[in-house]
């Protein structure tokens, strides 16, 4: 039990385990004293009295407040997810937070990097994403693909409490793939029986190359829970079955042969340089994706400040990809899809330009959990998770679609037993000095990165058995760090924090076997770096506070970049993966200065940043129409620098009550300064981050049962390659339009249990590319049931 005086505030305060807030307008002390910093607000001493959290109940707190870590941190609830967003898939929860841009193609998408302020999506591994301690950032990889891309697939929306999220490198408690930021996802659990579940439908229309069509998808959710005493569970299952626009285009292939079937249907294009002329002659990855989700969450409260927990996740994909094709034979008008064709008088040989592929997945996800909470002199917690993809494998034929609808010869590309595990041990230590209390966080991180990725031949692409292997790519990487943090408040208005990581990384165990049945055993790689980091914060008053923050960061090369070499082929394109062992680790120098001024009802924010990465690590891919084939490869950049501004502003209650307002805006300007390996890229735009991106929500509280909203989200152009030679971004493998996105939402409580939402995701029907066309408009209806 925990005694203490307070009197009105503006802000929470923890005391003991509990978290006490206090009406706005005036602030807390302790022991009765009066603060008269400010002299505006007028103080009222309130009778002593008793405060005690009750048992297993202690408050929440995000990972800013219980580390005091100095990054600028933006954060959306979950009553806020429900007015204002049409959250059909997790990662929809922070499309409009500062500076953020998630490649979400379609629903359901299992490929999903997240860009952050001074890196694009290009770079996914400098983004960190966390739900309960767990991991969720695939840092096996970096840019797209299964293993670049988060699990965001392992959260289920109706369980998230609240999106937190850091910018900057700016905490010793991170990684230097917190170099963008850290997303961290707060779930909740039941302290009482409930029950929920909710089913929601979505249609989209599409046009593109003057081919039209509509595109629905379901999705089912249940979730079930409850608390006997100190025990408490939660069990979430959902079950989506998407239908996707075409995600990818089929060109002309080269031409060859003679003869051939006349056709027409072929659409004349630029592509993404602007001056090659050539011709659609379909779409391909026409996803048809079926996807089941469970998350099993236990609890228990082994005293009233030590927590432990469990969670368990499965999440399973069948999922195709089909094509449709332009084509149409000019004398009987059948489609045409396979053999040589003649247009224009010239010959082409179509061989499998057009193909299906088929994925089966099942990845398993644990996470472990000791935590006390006593808000005392010392607490401590220890954190592990593991992902594992179970199986996963793709399917994808290499003839004729005649020849591949009988089951003809293909290729099996499989991941089965990728994945990784991580360990976390974090202490505070919270003393009190005659110079002011420290607030000081330590810890040991250890994490392992396993890539398993083999491709194969098979004479039955359907179901067939591997008869000859192509390619083997195998290897690993571990990192163990060690890291202090203090944040010492020296003077009521002056907080200081100093901080250090010490990262110790290894590259192992990589291999590369080639179809020719040559393997090439890579080096051992190790690697010790130490990341500085300092910050101070001034609060002259309880309105304002500035914070200056400088910090050193090192994101190491991830085993895919390092290890994976393979051929996968999905609807014709064939996308040709090398390995760079040879890569250096990027080394971060990032800043930042931050004013904040806080409302009776809301804040506002402006941050000035500077970063310069060294050796920065860019996965290049280049497309060639000719040879319907891409090349990726990932290559060190000598030097990048980025600078710019962002402000971000929320107010309730604006004008009238029940109008709440937020918006973002953000100028960065990002440059590469020095490439010896490509010169012509001197001077050129950063791949994937654009000079400007804002977004901004309208949310009206009409009565307390209706809600309504409209938000929109903007972004300049941008470039995909290094050079900025893709200076047509409207196009298939166009990185980048500029768009102006308008969604609109609105909820309605027909009872206590139930609520009833619509909306509409792109409502001016903007057709906008990131390499792939993204959604065009789409309507959303949602009916949940809560008990």
């Amino acid at each position: 039990m925990k005694h203490a005086k307070i009197k009105l505030g503006a802000k929470p305060y923890l005391m003991g385990a509990m978290l006490l807030t206090v009406l706005p307008g005036v602030s807390a002390t302790e022991d009765g004293k009066t603060d008269n910093k400010t002299g505006s607000n007028q103080t009222a001493i309130l009778p002593e009295m008793t405060v005690t959290a009750e048992s297993g109940k202690a408050a929440t707190q995000t990972a800013t407040e219980k580390y005091k870590l100095p990054a600028v941190t933006e954060s959306v609830t979950r009553e806020k997810m429900e007015d204002t967003i049409n959250v059909m898939n997790t990662e929809d929860a922070i499309k409009y937070l500062p500076n953020i841009l998630v490649r979400k193609r379609y629903i359901g998408d299992k490929e999903m990097p997240v860009a952050m302020r001074t890196s694009g999506t290009g770079s996914s591994a400098r983004s960190l994403i966390y739900a309960d301690g767990i991991l969720l950032s695939s840092l096996l990889g970096n840019n797209n693909g299964m293993t670049g891309s988060p699990r965001w697939n392992m959260v289920s929306p109706s369980e998230i409490e609240r999106v937190d999220v850091m910018y900057g490198p700016f905490s010793a408690a991170y990684g230097g793939n917190s170099i963008g930021g850290v997303v961290d996802i707060t779930t909740r659990m039941p302290e009482k029986f409930e029950a929920g579940g909710g089913v929601q439908s979505t249609w989209q229309e599409y046009d593109v190359y003057g081919h039209t069509d509509v595109y629905d998808s379901q999705q089912y959710t249940a979730n079930l829970g409850s608390r006997h005493g100190d025990f408490s569970w939660r069990f979430d299952v959902s079950h989506l079955d998407a239908h996707s626009q075409p995600i990818s285009y089929t060109y002309l292939p080269t031409s060859s042969g003679t003869g051939g079937v006349p056709v027409t249907g072929a659409v004349g294009d630029v592509d993404r340089s602007g001056s090659q002329r050539i011709f659609a002659i379909g779409e391909g990855n026409i996803r048809h994706t079926v996807q089941d989700n469970f998350k099993w969450k236990l609890a228990y409260d082994i005293t009233p400040t030590l927590k432990a927990s469990y969670t368990l996740g499965l999440w399973q994909n069948d999922e195709s990809g089909g094509f449709n094709s332009y084509l149409r034979s000019a004398t009987t008008g059948a489609p045409v899809n396979s053999g040589i064709i003649n247009m224009n008088g010239r010959n082409y040989n179509l061989g499998s330009t057009f193909a299906e592929n088929d994925y089966q997945q099942m990845h398993w996800s644990h996470g472990m959990a000791l935590k006390s909470n006593t808000g005392g002199i010392f607490d401590w917690e220890l954190t592990g998770s593991v992902i594992n993809y179970g199986q996963d494998e793709q399917r994808a034929p290499t003839v004729a679609p005649n020849l591949a609808a009988a089951g003809g010869a293909g290729t099996l590309t499989s991941l089965n037993d990728t994945g990784w595990h991580t360990v976390d041990a974090k202490g505070i230590w919270r003393p009190d000095s005659a110079w002011g209390p420290h607030h000081v966080s330590f810890g040991f991180h250890h994490d392992l990165y396993e890539l398993n990725n083999q491709q194969y031949v098979t004479s039955n692409w359907i179901y067939g058995a591997p008869v000859r292997l192509n390619t083997n790519s195998q290897g690993k990487t571990e990192t163990n760090a060690v890291w202090i943090q203090d944040a010492w408040t020296f003077d009521p208005d002056w907080t200081l924090t100093l901080g250090g990581r010490l990262e110790n990384w290894n590259a192992f165990d990589g291999t590369n076997t080639g179809s020719n049945g040559r393997t090439i055993n890579q080096s051992n790689r190790s690697d010790l770096r130490f990341s500085p980091k300092a910050s101070l914060a001034w609060k002259p008053t309880d309105s304002w506070k500035f914070t200056s923050s400088i910090a050193q960061a090192y994101r190491f090369p991830t085993v895919t970049e390092l290890f994976q070499g393979t051929n996968i082929t999905v609807s014709g394109t064939s996308n040709i993966v090398n390995p760079n062992p040879t890569l250096k680790p990027e080394e971060a120098l990032s800043s930042e200065l931050s004013a904040q001024y806080f409302l009776s009802e809301g804040s506002l924010r402006l941050s000035l940043f500077h970063e310069k990465v060294y050796d920065a690590i860019y996965s290049q891919t280049t497309f060639s129409p000719v040879t319907n084939s891409t090349l990726s490869y990932a290559q060190n950049i000598d030097q990048i620098s980025t600078y710019g501004w962002e402000f971000s502003g929320e107010h309730s209650n604006v004008v009238i009550d029940g109008l709440d307002l937020s918006g973002n805006v953000t100028w960065a300007n990002s440059r590469i300064d020095k490439n010896a390996a490509l010169p012509a890229s001197v001077g050129k735009y950063q791949p994937r981050v654009p000079e400007w991106r804002a977004s901004a929500t309208a949310t009206y509280h009409v009565t307390k049962d209706f809600t309504s909203s409209i938000s929109g989200r903007y972004s300049s152009q941008q470039y995909g390659q290094i050079d900025n030679s893709d200076v047509n971004p409207d196009t298939y493998t166009g990185t980048g339009s500029a768009f102006f996105v308008v969604d609109t939402r609105a909820k309605y409580q027909l009872t206590k249990q139930l609520t009833l939402s619509a909306g509409i995701d792109n409502i001016t029907n903007e057709k906008y590319w990131l390499f792939h066309v993204f959604p065009q408009r789409t309507y959303i209806a949602e009916l949940k049931f809560n008990y």
